[in-house]
Formats: C-alpha cells, structure tokens, sequence
C-alpha cells in the first residue's frame, strides 16, 4: 500500500508549496498510523518517485527510486525541476511512497509513478494506493502471465489502459480499469500530450462489513485541499498528521469519485468533468 499527493495550479511560491508537500509524504512515509492500525504497515518504504510536468514550457521530470522516500533527498530534486519555473507556469506534480504488497515485485519498473505509452504516442503516468488483480488485467488484455510477474499490479494496469485510450481518457476507461480492483484504487493518472495535460484523480475502495471498516476508510481517505495559487489531493496521513500550514480548506472526497483536470499550454488548469462511480 501507498501514501501519495497530487498538487496542480499556477503557484506564486512554488518552492514554498511543493516543497512543503513533499516533506508532508516524507513524514507520512516514515510513520503512518493509519497504515499501522489497517495493515501493521508503519512504514512506506519500498521506493518512491516523483512527476513533474510544466506545461506551459512542454517539460516533463520523471524521478524513481528504490530508496525510502525518507532515506532520499526529494527536497533537492523538487527544487531542481523549481528552478526551471516561473510564477505563471502552470505545473502538475505527482509525488507517491510505496509499501509493495506481499509477493510483489520490488524494483524500478513497479516504483510510482509507471509510465506507459499510448497508442497514440503519448505519456501515461499513474500512481496508486490500494491493488488491482494484476493477472486478471494481464489475461484480458493479452499480457504473457510470465512477463506480467516481473511488474506489480500498477504497472501492468497502466500498460493495459494506455493501450486501450485513443485521444482521452474517456469515464468508459476508467469504469473498465475498475473492474479490476481487488481492495482499493485510489488514482492519480496524468496523460502528457502536445500543449496539455489531462489528469485524473480520485479514491475507490471496496467496502466490506468487517472489523476493519472503520480502519480501512481512514487508511483510504482522500482529501481535496485549498492551496495557495492551487489544489492538492493527499492521502488521509498526509493531511490528518502532517499537514503543512499553508494547506486551506479540505474535504474528503466521496469513496467513487474521480475528477478530470485539463492543463493547457497558456496556463489554464480547470475542472472539466467529475464522475461518480458507486462504491
């Protein structure tokens, strides 16, 4: 399982902002009590990555590794890509710590965010908290059993919904990638095209009357944040422990829905569409 924050918008102090994010998903990474209580799972310490997209200037950062999130250095990468971007640009970053599931694959390929190509030729990353049925998604869309054993659940997932987009990526799409769930997908997805970037972000998880109920929502909470010149998404850790100070508003988004982002060249960030898809 996973800790993750998605932060988009035109920031007048981006350092300040996504720096801030980054050292929230360190903390939450290094000592999750929600994690612990759900799953024993203390720690998120599998790999971490980063996304980075300015669009405005049509340039792209893709970080992965292996290392702890807490035993890296993500500040000096965040403010590296920083470097490169102006008050006006319109940026997206996509940041995520995994735990691996039990019996899944530890390695570079499986660490958030994958990346896959479209038929069409463009960038899909995707970050995840929760498991998809990895061997069902590999089966229906024609993927080697063997070769799908190599890459975790995420991986294979993505590789199969940027082979089946054409152009967008459609509420048809994602309902498809959801049939696949096995105990949660909460999602961050981002489609880097010529001039823009459409994202999409959202929380599902599969609700059971168990003794864990109360313990599983809190792990899967997603929250939707004010920030200064944007909006955040983050994992319920992240917010509810280690929250940055200049975090606004927040509300927990309903378990099935998903928002679509649209991110133009001339820095233009809007919700263009929210779907609801019932737990």
């Amino acid at each position: 399982m996973c800790r993750f924050a998605v932060a988009l918008g035109r920031f007048n102090n981006a350092g300040e902002t996504l720096v801030g994010i980054g050292n929230s998903l360190v903390q939450a990474a290094s000592m999750d009590p929600y994690g612990k209580k759900f799953l024993s799972e203390e720690r998120h310490e599998d790999g971490w990555g980063i996304l980075f997209v300015n669009v405005v200037s049509s340039s792209a950062f893709h970080h992965r590794s292996v290392r702890a999130i807490f035993m890296d250095n993500p500040v000096n990468i965040i403010r590296g890509f920083l470097s490169n971007v102006n008050n006006d640009d319109a940026v997206l970053m996509m940041i995520h710590a995994r735990a691996a599931s039990t019996g899944t694959p530890k390695n570079i390929f499986s660490t958030h965010p994958v990346r896959a190509v479209t038929r069409d030729g463009f960038e899909l990353y995707m970050i995840h908290n929760g498991s998809f049925h990895r061997d069902d998604i590999a089966r229906e869309v024609g993927i080697d059993k063997d070769y799908a054993a190599r890459f975790n659940d995420t991986y294979i997932a993505n590789l199969a919904l940027a082979n089946r987009i054409k152009g967008d990526i459609t509420k048809d799409d994602l309902a498809w990638l959801l049939k696949f769930v096995r105990t949660g997908a909460n999602l961050g997805i981002a489609l880097v095209e010529d001039g823009y970037v459409t994202l999409i972000v959202g929380s599902y998880y599969k609700v059971l009357d168990d003794e864990r109920r109360e313990t599983r929502e809190a792990y899967y909470r997603l929250y939707q944040c004010d920030i200064p010149g944007g909006v955040l998404y983050a994992s319920s850790t992240v917010i509810d422990f280690y929250r940055p100070g200049f975090v606004g508003n927040c509300r927990v988004l309903g378990n099935g829905e998903y928002h679509k982002y649209r991110i133009s060249a001339s820095g233009d960030t809007r919700l263009i569409d929210t779907w609801d898809f019932t737990a």
